[in-house]
């Protein structure tokens, strides 16, 4: 490749790479705090996936969530503790009240960001379940992250709360 064209090259990975870092591009923060696993709407991408009791989601499932042993409060607790402890995950908001964590996970190479919002469901005999959704906020396809993102996080939890 002639010099100049690589120099143009490197000059556009570096501000891609700037731009992403910043999260630009994402959807503002508030829209982002807003969502709610039981009432949203899928992409249209594969950059997303989203696991729900059945029946409780508005949105068509990847994967229908598991009944855990747990009170609500309990498990959100467990979802926190497994956000704060995934490399560049942050919580960005949790609702006690609402038993709803929002968090984001950027991407190790481009930083760029993921969002990911869990919502407790309380059920009888202090069991839960739960919807969880995790979504790419740039970019198409994720390559199956979101899903492997949210399979690890839900066996992380399923571990802790003693239904594995």
């Amino acid at each position: 490749m002639h010099r100049d064209g690589r120099r143009r090259l490197l000059a556009a990975l570096m501000l891609v790479t700037l731009l992403s870092a910043c999260g630009l591009g994402a959807a503002p923060l508030a829209d982002r705090l807003a969502l709610d696993p039981s009432t949203l709407e899928r992409t249209g991408r594969p950059n997303d996936f989203l696991v729900c009791p059945e029946g409780l989601c508005a949105a068509t499932s990847d994967r229908v969530a598991p009944v855990l042993p747990v009170a609500p409060a309990d498990q959100l607790r467990l979802w926190e503790e497994v956000v704060t402890s995934s490399p560049r995950a942050r919580v960005l908001q949790v609702d006690e009240t609402g038993f709803t964590i929002h968090a984001e996970q950027r991407t190790a190479l481009m930083r760029f960001v993921d969002t990911i919002v869990v919502r407790v469901v309380p059920l009888a005999d202090g069991q839960s379940s739960f919807a969880a959704y995790s979504r790419s906020e740039i970019g198409y396809s994720d390559m199956g992250v979101n899903q492997a993102r949210l399979e690890d996080w839900i066996a992380r939890v399923e571990a802790a709360a003693g239904g594995a």
